[in-house]
């Protein structure tokens, strides 16, 4: 019975269960279709936060299907999320290759990245199946104009013309086209029909931007974006741009215009108050702390815009009207964090204006009432490195680090603080320490961002820029950052772009002109470069970077004779400028007129005995001239006898010496140099050089102990000194780690092939020894330059060879 019942029971169940799937319950397949199927509706209708919720569910079903991601994508390209896009593409044709519109978007985002071969790829299977397919045609031709293949990207066009003259992309890619081949009027024709058939398209009039802007039309290209404004009266960039132009052509009034509409439009933020304090800042410096005041009234109680626009205030040198404003915050805030905050950023005020006792009293003050305050430490930090205390200053701040409070103002200050400590390693770790937890930190952005570019860096040097740019698009460091960046880059059309910008924000209007003339000089335009850098030095003199791309200009246009009649007419007209004596010398020398430049420098020693420079250069030409080492020795020696105290004149005589073989004479002036000066890293390096060519112990224990305190250097050269005092002290082994991890770093130093050499011989390794002894000598035959242990390394190698021999 019980058997019979629980049976019944789970016939019940069953039939239960049956009744509940053909009547009121759908398999997951079926729940995915209807899920993805409202998804499409509702992006159809525009609907997109509930065609997000139904496609995730429908992804959240068991049935798994490409076509739900690929509407996931759909609704990422709407949201201009283009990384999401990707992943959600990528997975889509994991699960389904079939999807050709998939293929084609996925195509479309790696141009947009950068990845052509991937792009390519898409496209290629797309036509696999379909060789005629316009969309896979367009990219495969898109990936062709990126890779400078002209004329396979020409073929493809003028084929994909002839039957879709009216395709706006097919268009675009004829106008790339013919602008790369400086077909500027078929370009712009084409960018009319194109827009004739979509007069809203923004890549099109932004390249018809480009093309009037490389032409210098600025008229047309107030015109470009003025209609980018009525078209697109929402995006806020486009009226940047166009007041941008407006600065430039003086416009002042129209580009004020636009920045407060953009404040209105966006509700009164302190970002975009701040880009139009410092368009007046630029513009119209007098009218700053009226606006500022204007704002602090506006905002009345809302305090934490006003501590912002403060701290611009303050950073701008406005340091009264700032404090004024922070004064009305402490007022309504009381002790309260963000009162405590612009008490501190009072406090503050007076150290810039050096009050440093106001400020340690008023920090002191702080502090008692609240110990644990960090902005207020912070300050301390600040005073300690004024006065010149940064062990106690790092004391303090590594304390700070534990807080996790302020971090990225704590790394920067830890930063700073080793840099007075001239510690330059653990420096720029700090800097960059600051930047991940705040890329826009200015100090550390500074040190980094420089760092980088000196180094070579630069891939990494336009991440660090980017980070910042993307939190911070206006600020006027960063852009100027960039445009220098995307100059050496040879990126002209993005350094225009940036150029236009800094002219609305740079309180020197020489800046954004200097960098139009680079662009220009950049494009071969030197023409118009030319007359730009002359409008500099008609306001600047002796502005050394337009001197010398000015001469550059002339001599790349051929007019060689033009840049010495305009240089020598400027000297006439500003005698006492040092930096057109040094650029004119210059000039004189790459025509190999050393008479000429003898002349000049000569006369700007009776003019200016104390000139360092004119010693400096003198000697070069001297010695490019071929007088004898005398000449040099006397000219050097003259300029020591009125500048005793010179560090350059000193160092160059030294190396007359070593040069000279006259290695006593070298030591002496290094020692002597050391004696006053014991911090500078170039004579502890040359002196521990000399001295580890030494064959006396005293010498070489010298060497050795002077070299150990380079050995963290990041030069190469003193890198080099420390790990050949290791050979010469015996530690050959461990020399020779360093000796070789260097050589990779820097394979082209005939010293370091040098030393490795022999680092070798001493292991026992003859035949490498041979090797890296013969490559320091081709390197130097190669450089025309000789090195320190040449004569040796050229004997050495003679008798390493005939002992093999034997």
């Amino acid at each position: 019975m019980v058997i019979r019942k629980y049976k019944d029971n789970v016939d019940k169940s069953l039939a239960l269960i049956c009744a509940l799937l053909l009547f009121g319950c759908n398999s997951p397949v079926e729940t995915a279709d209807s899920h993805l199927q409202k998804g499409k509706d509702f992006i159809e209708k525009g609907e997109l936060d509930k065609a997000f919720l139904e496609l995730k569910s429908a992804n959240q079903s068991d049935d798994k299907r490409g076509e739900t991601y690929y509407y996931m994508a759909l609704l990422d390209e709407k949201a201009n999320n283009y990384k999401a896009m990707k992943q959600n593409l990528i997975r889509a044709l994991e699960l389904d290759e079939s999807l050709v519109d998939a293929k084609i978007k996925l195509g479309k985002l790696h141009v947009l990245f950068g990845d052509l071969e991937k792009a390519l790829e898409q496209a290629k299977a797309v036509m696999a199946k379909d060789s005629d397919n316009l969309e896979a045609r367009i990219i495969e031709a898109s990936v062709y104009v990126k890779q400078e293949k002209a004329d396979q990207a020409e073929k493809i066009v003028q084929q994909l013309l002839k039957n879709n003259q009216d395709n706006v992309d097919v268009l675009s890619l004829a106008a790339a086209l013919a602008y790369k081949a400086n077909r500027t009027a078929e370009a712009l024709n084409l960018i009319e029909k194109g827009l004739s058939k979509d007069g809203k398209n923004i890549a099109l009039r932004l390249f018809r931007v480009k093309i009037n802007a490389a032409n210098s039309d600025v008229d047309k290209v107030i015109e470009d974006y003025k209609s980018l404004v009525g078209l697109y009266p929402d995006n806020n960039n486009f009226k940047l741009s166009l007041a941008s132009i407006y600065s430039m052509t003086d416009k002042l009034d129209s580009a004020e215009s636009l920045l407060r509409d953009v404040i209105d439009k966006e509700g009164y933020k302190p970002d975009s108050e701040i880009t139009l304090l410092e368009f007046l800042n630029a513009k119209a410096k007098d009218r700053v702390p009226v606006e500022y005041e204007s704002m602090v009234n506006r905002h009345q109680r809302q305090t934490a815009p006003i501590v912002e626009l403060s701290k611009w205030m303050m950073a701008n040198g406005f340091i009264d009207a700032a404090k004024n404003g922070l004064e009305k915050v402490v007022a309504f805030e009381g002790n309260s964090d963000l009162g405590l905050t612009a008490q501190v950023l009072i406090a503050e005020t007076s150290m810039l204006a050096k009050q440093y006792d106001g400020t340690k009293g008023i920090v002191d003050q702080m502090l008692a009432s609240n110990p644990e305050f960090v902005p207020a430490k912070l300050l301390r930090a600040r005073l300690l490195l004024v006065e010149n205390n940064p062990d106690e200053a790092v004391t303090l701040l590594n304390k700070l680090v534990w807080d996790k409070a302020n971090l990225d103002e704590v790394y920067a200050l830890l930063g700073q603080a080793y840099q007075v400590k001239k510690d330059r390693k653990t420096a720029d770790k700090y800097f960059k320490q600051a930047l991940e937890v705040n890329p826009v930190n200015l100090v550390a952005f500074t040190n980094t961002f420089s760092s980088y570019i000196l180094a070579g860096q630069r891939d990494i040097a336009r991440q660090v820029l980017d980070k910042a740019l993307k939190l911070k698009p206006n600020q006027i460091n960063f852009l100027i950052s960039q445009a220098e960046l995307d100059i050496i880059e040879k990126r002209w059309d993005q350094a225009q772009d940036v150029v236009h910008k800094i002219a609305l924000f740079s309180k020197e209007k020489a800046v954004p002109i200097y960098l139009q003339a680079n662009v220009l000089q950049g494009r071969g335009k030197y023409t118009d470069a030319i007359g730009l850098y002359e409008k500099i030095l008609q306001e600047f003199p002796g502005h050394i970077n337009s001197l010398i791309n000015l001469a550059r200009s002339y001599d790349a246009s051929g007019q060689k004779e033009k840049a010495v009649f305009y240089l020598e007419k400027h000297h006439e007209k500003y005698p006492d400028s040092s930096a057109i004596v040094g650029v004119l010398t210059d000039v004189y020398l790459g025509n190999k007129d050393y008479k000429k430049a003898q002349k000049l420098l000569t006369g700007q020693i009776d003019r200016f005995p104390k000139s360092v420079s004119s010693y400096l250069a003198l000697a070069k030409v001297q010695v490019l001239s071929g007088e004898n080492g005398e000449s040099v020795r006397q000219t050097y020696l003259k300029g020591l006898q009125v500048n005793p105290d010179d560090l350059q004149l000193a160092l160059a005589l030294a190396g007359f010496y070593e040069q000279a073989n006259e290695k006593l004479n070298a030591k002496k002036i290094y020692e002597e140099l050391l004696d006053r000066h014991p911090d500078v890293d170039v004579a502890i390096n040359n002196l521990s050089s000399l001295l580890l060519e030494s064959d006396n112990q005293d010498d070489l224990g010298k060497g050795m102990t002077l070299a150990e305190r380079i050995k963290d250097s990041d030069n190469p050269y003193f890198q080099d000194t420390y790990a050949w005092a290791l050979v010469r002290s015996g530690k050959v082994a461990e020399g020779l780690k360093l000796l070789e991890e260097l050589v990779i770093k820097e394979p082209k130093l005939p010293e370091v092939r040098y030393h490795l050499g022999i680092a070798h011989f001493h292991s026992g390794n003859k035949a490498t020894a041979v090797s890296e002894l013969k490559q320091a000598i081709a390197l130097s035959d190669r450089q025309k330059k000789g090195f320190s242990g040449q004569d040796l390394a050229k004997k050495m190698l003679i008798e390493i060879e005939h002992s093999v021999t034997k």
